[in-house]
């Protein structure tokens, strides 16, 4: 394990993984990320995941709009395919008030480039059969939506990460972090400081 890197990334579940991957694409190249079992064992393995990409706020649904097509991307780029199914999703409105609002995030929506829908409830329920329509006002479809599987999806990324020279270390513990001047300057594990 290196002793110095410009970067040391606690953590081997997504969002590690990400971060690895993201300064990897930045074109930094001494990086270390530690994880005291393996890669995607901690919540990673029991997330959800669900893709839905309009957000409250047009940074954070750019955000997952990126992440969308870059989940698209990995597999052709990684050799690993993160299992990212655009099956779509919806959102329903069961009143007049509701439906005011999907037509505002409607227009939000297209603001930011993410494809959405004002759509009926008998075209909701034809995208969703054993939903009924009774009671529905309308809906939004956001075809674009989907799940993945987490833990291919950081395996994936750490691939990518690895592939530009990242370093991944498993079964690494953490045993501190050192601090001069205020600033972290370096990270002790089981297996060495770095």
């Amino acid at each position: 394990m290196k002793t110095h890197a410009q970067a040391v990334i606690i953590g081997g579940g997504v969002a590690g993984c990400s971060i690895a991957y993201h300064l990897t694409l930045l074109g930094w190249l001494d990086i270390v990320l530690v994880e005291k079992g393996e890669l995607t064992g901690g919540s990673t393995f029991h997330a959800a995941g669900l893709v839905g990409q309009l957000r409250s706020s047009a940074s954070l649904t750019r955000m997952m709009v990126y992440g969308a097509a870059l989940y698209t991307r990995l597999k052709e780029e990684t050799g690993l395919d993160p299992a990212f199914h655009q099956v779509g999703s919806l959102r329903l409105a069961s009143s007049k008030t509701r439906m005011d609002e999907l037509r505002r995030q409607v227009a939000f929506a297209k603001t930011v480039g993410l494809q959405a829908e004002l759509i009926g409830p008998h075209e909701a329920c034809d995208l969703f059969p054993p939903m009924v329509s009774d009671g529905m006002e309308g809906a939004v479809w956001l075809p674009t939506d989907g799940h993945i599987d987490p833990s291919g999806l950081a395996q994936a990324l750490a691939r990518g990460a690895r592939s530009r020279g990242a370093e991944l270390h498993v079964e690494t513990s953490v045993r501190g972090i050192t601090i001069e001047n205020r600033r972290v300057s370096g990270v002790v594990t089981d297996k060495g400081a770095i």
